[in-house]
This record gives structure tokens, sequence and C-alpha cells, in this order.
């Protein structure tokens, strides 16, 4: 790996990060959850707001909760002053037209091909989805060997991106395994510097829910990747 990120992050939207206590007590937490409506989407006002308070975070890999607060890595990629090239892990291609003054975690792609910063962007899913933007490719996960990232690296995980089989997440999932998701990470980790990282696609809330430890176990796993080294993946 040719970079390690310096930080790591939960960003506590709501109270999930209670049910992956090991997880929380390894990173910094900002709660953010005094702020309402920022589930599914969120106002342009509320982004201003948010912003202030994560305005400081760089060369750092975040927890966003589940995937309905995917939207908020696009306040993550505005915090990165370099160009990059954004690598995106997800089921669903976040790439739509929605309402004027919001952002949503199904449009918030198109809003990061906006930005200046973000020279290109793929997303590695399984959804067929034409999107008439020069800078997003969407390649399957089989195919990445065949992306070839200009610049330095950010990439955001949705782990729906994962088969319900490995772990439940609160959307219709793909078909990927943990084994094939870190195969991949190795693959650009190996390659390519990694400037930032976020994490989404927590199980739903249910008390007592296997699905917790083995969400939390791979972001474990994803936290000793980035910022640690990659001989801990070992075995």
């Amino acid at each position: 790996m040719k970079c390690l990120l310096s930080s790591s992050y939960v960003l506590m939207f709501d109270n999930y990060y209670s049910f992956q206590p090991r997880l929380k007590s390894l990173c910094k937490t900002i709660d953010l959850s005094n702020i309402s409506s920022t589930r599914y989407m969120c106002s342009t006002n509320t982004l201003e707001m948010i912003s202030d308070k994560i305005k400081n975070i760089k060369n750092s890999l975040c927890f966003l909760g589940s995937g309905d607060f995917h939207h908020f890595t696009l306040l993550l990629l505005k915090n990165i002053s370099q160009k990059i090239s954004l690598i995106v892990f997800d089921k669903h291609v976040d790439y739509s037209n929605f309402f004027e003054g919001f952002v949503s975690c199904g449009s918030w792609l198109k809003d990061a091909c906006d930005l200046e910063n973000v020279a290109e962007v793929f997303v590695l899913s399984e959804e067929k989805k034409n999107v008439e933007n020069q800078k997003l490719k969407i390649a399957l996960p089989s195919e990445y060997r065949k992306i070839q990232p200009r610049f330095d690296i950010y990439i955001s995980i949705d782990k729906d991106i994962l088969s319900s089989s490995s772990l439940k997440t609160t959307w219709d999932q793909g078909s990927c395994d943990v084994a094939t998701l870190f195969e991949i990470l190795s693959y650009f980790a190996s390659k390519y510097t990694i400037i930032g990282s976020d994490v989404c696609g927590e199980p739903p809330v249910n008390f007592f829910s296997p699905e917790h430890k083995k969400s939390e176990d791979i972001n474990l796993r994803l936290l000793s990747f980035f910022t640690t080294s990659l001989q801990l993946l070992a075995g």
C-alpha cells in the first residue's frame, strides 16, 4: 500500500454505531444526531451546517451508517483540494436527477461529478444504468482490473455491494463476498495512493441481531486495511 490514512471517524447521524462498540472505541466520533432531516436526502442548507462540523476531516476513513446516508460522501470529497479519481463500490449507481436545493442517497454521484476536484468517477456495480456523463464509468466488480485511475484515489464503499449471505443491509444487494471486496481493495491499494475513504451500508437496527457483529467485523477489517497494514489481513 502506497499510503495509509492518518485517522478514522464515526459520523453519528443516528445512534446506530452503539451496536458496534469495538469499532466506535477505535475511531473519533462526531455526533450529528441532533441535526434533523439527514436520512435519505438533505437540503443544501443542512449540508452547509454539517460541512462546517466536518471540514477538518482529511486523509481519513469515515463510517457513515446505513446506505441512507451515502450522500454525505459529497461533503468529504469537497474537503479535498487536489484532483482525485473517485472509486465507488455500490450495488446501485447513485446518479439521478433530484429536487433543486437537495441531494439524496440516490443522486449524490451526479453532484460529485460536478465537483472540480473530482476528475473521474468509476462505479463498481452490478446495476445496468445508462449515465450520460463523460466523467463517470460503470464496471462490474469482476472487471475491476480494467479501471486505471489517472490521479490519487478516494474510495467510497456501500456494503450493499455484498451478497445478503455475507451481510444483510437495508437495501437490495449485490453478489460480492467479503473476500472479493478485499481482493479488489488490495489491488487498488497496491498500485495507487489512497487519500480518503468512507463506508456505509450498515444493517437494519434490530436488537440482538447477529448482523451487527458481522458488519462490525467487516468494518474492523476495513479499519485495519486503510489505517495500519495489509499484513493484518493475512488469513
